[in-house]
């Protein structure tokens, strides 16, 4: 089978959506052959595909199933590689700290498995995520210690998507003649390869090179390569990335009417992908062109949407980290938890510019622990001085402006700016001679710069400053510095998004009307949430099915307009759908079935596809699920045979009842007016649809386990009363084959007697001999008939009272000789002893028949587990009146005794230490119900190992 999988994989790049199928099918052959470890690499290699064609996001629970099933079965080769799938969905998403969790990881199971080519992989994931966080020396660092694993083997894949990175890498440093020579690179070994999506990105990131250096005709000839061998490959996430460039392009050319359409078809790729980051990129690129055209509600709202997914990339890579961090409560919060304190913090949102400004300044302070901080944002050809914290004495304020002409080096610094520069000593600065003016009479001796963007475009810079004595900059204060700029830049871009609001505002005032009735619509939807969550705690709380569809139709007629409500269920082995409960206006109707192989019937369709079926008007929309014939079918007729009433729906929604992938049946429910139902309706019924299914679920479940305890139950019944006749049967057999061998002797006596008698040959001596045998043989037959006669009746009393409940008075001591009699042969059978000591005073009115069970119970538990493997074990049945209400009865052996694990489950049902050999573990249980419930009393065990067990009963004298 692993070369089937080879060869599915050759074919995987020309057939793409046929290799999908194929790799399907071995998965499914390699589970029933219970071959796991090739289903899992089947899984791994259709993940890839459908990364390259977009679809990666829809694998994300059948890749956590099998990384849970590698870890179970210790497929340490088969986790690493699924880690690296999922950490490659979660960036995808966005979601750095999952992404960065799988992949760290994946790289440590590596140093295991020694899989260098995923090591590879996962090392450039974790590269692209510094990226993506806008670090691309750290980033860099990443894919060149992938490069330095690639020497080991030649691996044209991944040679070409590390060139790819590194060269982005060199393009954001700002070595644009290195990135070039980087992305030529990885065509040449994607070319070797056949990796058409390498390819075709490198392409695309030629032609974000040629844009950015102005040379506009070649970067739209190198974007539009991109972008048709990504269409060959049906790469969906690179065409989605291409059309970004390509908007900008046009932007770049005037061509706002162009941008904006291909903006939009990107933003519907991203969205297709799941994509936050590119959709982030569209929405902001779509809000700046519509508000250049003009369109400012448009541009509203997409300034929302990109402030949104900001927001969700945000809370995803960081303040889930923040929250890990809550379980070090330390005196003094260290830097990275002041910074995490700093990004959650909700109430910058609500403080003016100016306000929000200081405070990010002032908490970067002690985070960086620096003397000064000075905002400069950019104004045409200066630069004015926004915000400044710290106590040095500058010798300006905030709204200084430097000219360019007056601070030209610096200028050029700050144009060139597109990563921190950290100077150690502001001596060798480039623009030293300059910042010594402005800084004049202030000992600034380390300077830390970090351009401030928005939508892409520099807008400033932030310096954070170190007096008196140099500040060697570390990684983290680069990173920390970098994310200040990135949260001054969210502060910027929430100050731009409300001078934007402001804007609209009068736009906003004409549109409030329509407002009120939406938010009167989500009033209306939140009651219904509320009405669906308590309706779905009374629906699974139920356990009879009867009940659930009863209670689902005593509430889903206030939720929704539907005059006709079905419940339909699946019945595979059948063939067919049964729908056993239909309400008409309130009414009951009859129940019908349809069958599975008419295709024309909505509900076959819902059930074989498991989706919801949305018709508003049937008419116009039925072609979507069946045919013409379809429409003479909507109907069931039978079951309005006794309403005699016609009805001719019109607006339809059925959804499937689905619980742990398994099909149940659907709901239904119908009405004959057009446009009845509204999308809302559809979820409601789904919510409704699941809860339903769970309760069908477990009403299942429980019926199965109480058929299953109620056997078990009766199973441990009947052995205890087949013990109880083995051994009263082998009791009885010494006695009566002792009275059968003296019936014998006298027989043959008594016909020697006759025969000396006849023939006068009897003597005195014989007639005397003949009598005494006699009188000896009367007197042993009394005797063994007589202890036959009392296991007898012992038997007789102990069967009768276990196969009862019946109340009556029994003495205690006589009930327990009774019941110890009938199992004396077992108690013997390796030498065990069993002392009673019970006061022969003791009556009690109560169920000897259940007393009974309890005591046998006792001891086979001591036969069974406490003398396993021992001989001559003793016993102990001891009773005494705690005071005129209550009895103390003590059962102990000592045997084996029990482990602590185990005697804190010696009442669980079916826990047993001896299953499939004498247990089922649900003896102990039983005698817990009967003495707590059934007699009213207590019991306690206590055991030790190795020294024996102690059964405590606490009795009523009348039971209750």
């Amino acid at each position: 089978m692993n070369e089937l999988i080879q060869r599915v994989e050759r074919c995987a790049r020309r057939h793409p959506h046929l290799a999908i199928r194929l790799f399907q099918r071995l998965e499914q052959q390699a589970y029933r052959e219970k071959r796991l470890s090739l289903a899992l690499n089947a899984l791994v290699r259709r993940f890839f595909i459908c990364e390259r064609l977009g679809i990666a996001v829809a694998l994300n629970d059948e890749l956590y199933d099998g990384l849970q099933q590698a870890e179970h079965f210790g497929l340490t080769y088969q986790a690493g590689r699924i880690m690296l799938c999922l950490g490659r969905i979660r960036y995808t998403q966005g979601i750095y700290r999952e992404a960065i969790r799988f992949w760290t990881r994946c790289i440590d199971l590596c140093k295991i498995t020694r899989d260098t080519e995923v090591l590879v992989e996962a090392r450039i994931g974790l590269g692209q995520i510094y990226d993506a966080l806008g670090d691309w020396e750290t980033g860099a660092r990443f894919h060149q210690d992938a490069g330095l694993l690639l020497e080991t083997f030649d691996r044209p894949y991944l040679k070409s998507k590390q060139a790819i990175n590194l060269g982005v890498n060199n393009l954001h440093i700002g070595r644009s003649a290195d990135a070039k020579q980087l992305f030529t690179i990885a065509i040449r070994e994607a070319k070797r390869g056949g990796i058409a999506e390498y390819v075709a990105e490198a392409h695309w990131h030629l032609g974000a090179l040629s844009l950015q250096e102005g040379q506009l005709e070649d970067a739209l000839h190198e974007v539009n390569t991109a972008i048709q061998l990504a269409l060959s490959c049906d790469n969906q996430w690179l065409l989605c990335a291409a059309s970004n460039t390509l908007g900008e392009i046009f932007v770049a050319q005037r061509q706002p009417t162009a941008a904006i359409e291909v903006y939009l078809e990107a933003l519907h790729k991203a969205e297709k992908i799941e994509s936050r980051q590119q959709r982030a990129q569209c929405s902001n690129a779509l809000s700046r062109l519509y508000e250049t055209t003009g369109q400012t509600e448009l541009a509203l709202s997409y300034a929302r949407a990109h402030h949104q997914l900001s927001k969700e990339i945000t809370d995803a890579s960081v303040i889930d980290k923040f929250r890990e961090l809550r379980e070090y409560d330390l005196s003094k919060k260290p830097a990275i938890e002041l910074l995490l304190d700093l990004s959650s913090n909700s109430q910058l949102e609500d403080k003016d510019l100016p306000e929000a400004l200081q405070y990010v300044c002032n908490e970067a302070l002690n985070i960086l622990q620096v003397d000064s901080i000075c905002l400069w944002l950019k104004n045409k050809e200066e630069l004015r001085c926004e915000m400044i914290a710290g106590e040095l004495a500058f010798p300006f304020g905030v709204g200084k402006r430097l000219r360019q002409q007056d601070y030209l080096k610096y200028f050029q610094v700050i144009q060139n700016l597109h990563a921190p520069i950290a100077i150690h000593d502001l001596r060798i600065h480039p623009a030293a001679a300059e910042l010594s003016q402005l800084y004049q009479g202030v000992e600034l001796c380390s300077l830390l710069e970090i351009s401030v963007r928005l939508h892409g475009n520099q807008i400033g810079v932030i310096n954070f400053g170190k007096a008196g004595q140099r500040k060697n900059w570390s990684r983290e204060d680069l990173l920390f510095g970098s994310h200040l700029a990135n949260l001054i830049q969210q502060i910027l871009s929430l100050d731009e998004y409300r001078k934007a609001q402001s804007r609209l505002e009068n736009r906003v005032a004409e549109r409030t009307h329509e407002l009120q009735e939406r938010t009167e619509l989500l009033r209306t939807a939140h009651q219904n949430i509320f009405m669906l969550s308590e309706i779905g705690r009374e629906i699974t709380s139920q356990l009879d099915r009867e009940s659930i569809i009863q209670t689902l139709y005593q509430y889903v007629q206030k939720l929704m307009p539907a005059e006709l409500l079905s419940v339909g269920i699946y019945k595979a082995e059948q063939g067919m759908i049964d729908f056993p409960c239909n309400i008409f206006q309130g009414q009951a109707l009859l129940p019908y079935h349809r069958n599975l192989q008419e295709p024309d019937l909505l509900s076959v369709w819902c059930v074989q596809h498991k989706k919801p079926i949305y018709i508003n008007d049937v008419h116009e929309d039925y072609l979507h699920y069946v045919g013409m014939d379809g429409l003479d079918k909507l109907v069931a007729t039978e079951s309005f045979a006794e309403i005699n009433e016609g009805f001719a729906p019109l607006s339809l929604i059925y959804v499937p009842l689905i619980v742990k992938d398994r099909l149940l049946g659907l709901l239904s429910m119908q009405s004959q007016h057009r446009n009845a139902f509204e999308r809302m309706h559809v979820d409601m019924l789904t919510t409704l649809a699941a809860y339903t299914a769970v309760a069908f679920d477990n009403a299942d479940t429980y019926q199965q386990l109480s058929t299953a305890q109620q056997l078990l139950m009766s199973k441990e019944k009947l052995a205890a009363l087949g013990a109880l006749v083995a051994g009263i049967a082998h009791e009885i057999n010494t006695p009566l084959g002792n009275c059968v061998l003296t019936a014998t002797t006298l027989r043959e006596n008594s016909l020697r007697f006759i025969q000396q008698f006849e023939a006068g040959t009897l003597k005195r001596s014989g007639f005397t001999q003949f009598t005494s045998g006699l009188t000896e043989a009367n007197e042993m037959l009394i005797r063994n008939l007589s202890n036959a006669s009392e296991l007898i009746s012992s038997f007789k009393q102990v069967s009768v009272d276990q196969t009862s409940q019946q109340r009556r008075p029994f003495n205690l001591l006589k009930t327990s000789q009774e019941i110890v009699r009938t199992m004396q042969s077992r108690i013997n059978k390796n030498g065990h002893e069993l002392q009673i000591d019970i006061p022969e005073s003791i009556e009690i009115d109560g169920y000897p028949g259940p007393y009974g069970q309890v005591i046998t119970n006792f001891i086979n538990n001591a036969l069974l587990h406490g003398f396993e493997d021992r001989n001559g074990g003793m016993m102990q049945l001891r009773a005494e009146l705690s005071d005129a209400q209550y009895v103390k009865i003590r059962f102990s052996d000592n045997g084996n005794g029990m482990r602590p694990e185990h005697l804190r489950r010696v009442f669980d049902p079916f826990f047993t230490t001896k299953l499939g050999h004498g247990g089922s573990g649900l003896g102990m249980n039983i005698v817990h119900n009967i003495v707590t419930d059934l007699l009213g009393g207590s019991i306690v065990v206590e055991s030790k190992v190795d020294v024996g067990t102690i059964v405590t009963l606490q009795l009523p004298i009348f039971a209750p």
